[in-house]
């Protein structure tokens, strides 16, 4: 399972936490890696927050390699 994550800049008031302050969210899940990637793409084009995958290990794909 692929989780399409979304990293945006925390409101505020949050309980974020870090030095830049930055929120994630999972946007959706998919079982197909071709499908998900194709889905961090286009929310990348569409969309002003960086959106990454997650596999079910808890590493992102950067670069076209998993990393911690």
């Amino acid at each position: 399972m692929y989780t399409l994550m979304k990293s945006e800049q925390a409101k505020p008031g949050s309980n974020a936490t870090g030095s830049r302050e930055y929120e994630q969210k999972k946007v959706a899940q998919y079982a197909d890696f071709d499908a998900a990637v194709a889905a961090c793409d286009q929310a990348n084009r569409e969309h002003p927050d960086r959106h990454y995958l997650m596999n079910d290990s808890g590493k992102e794909f950067y670069a076209d390699n998993w990393i911690d």
